[in-house]
């Protein structure tokens, strides 16, 4: 008895191909109106930034003013008790936390 499959790789291919075409039709359609409507936003402020340029430049120095302050004030520098003492002992207390468990977990009760 021999069994034919109707379900070819080349069969699976074409159905999977139906399917997804309008998925990508949709997706395509949406990509094409996001980028129109980018465009003419890109337009409008190209217009806004030659009528006031120096709004414009006040207003991207702000930004960038505001990132840096941003970035900088990420980096926090220890000061010398959390760098020299409160880290030594947080580290001394993990390393004998770890040294009592694993003693722990090596004792066998009968």
């Amino acid at each position: 008895m021999q069994y034919e499959s109707s379900n070819t790789p080349e069969d699976a291919k074409s159905t999977f191909q139906e399917r997804l075409q309008p998925i990508k039709d949709s997706a395509t359609s949406a990509c094409n109106t996001i980028s129109q409507k980018t465009c003419g936003m890109c337009d409008c402020a190209n217009d806004a930034i030659r009528k006031n340029p120096l709004a414009a430049v006040f207003g991207a120095a702000v930004f960038g003013a505001a990132v840096c302050y941003l970035i900088l004030e990420g980096r926090h520098e220890p000061t010398f008790r959390e760098r020299y003492i409160d880290g030594r002992l947080s580290d001394a207390g993990d390393s004998v936390s770890s040294s009592l468990r694993s003693a722990f977990d090596n004792l066998k009760f009968w």
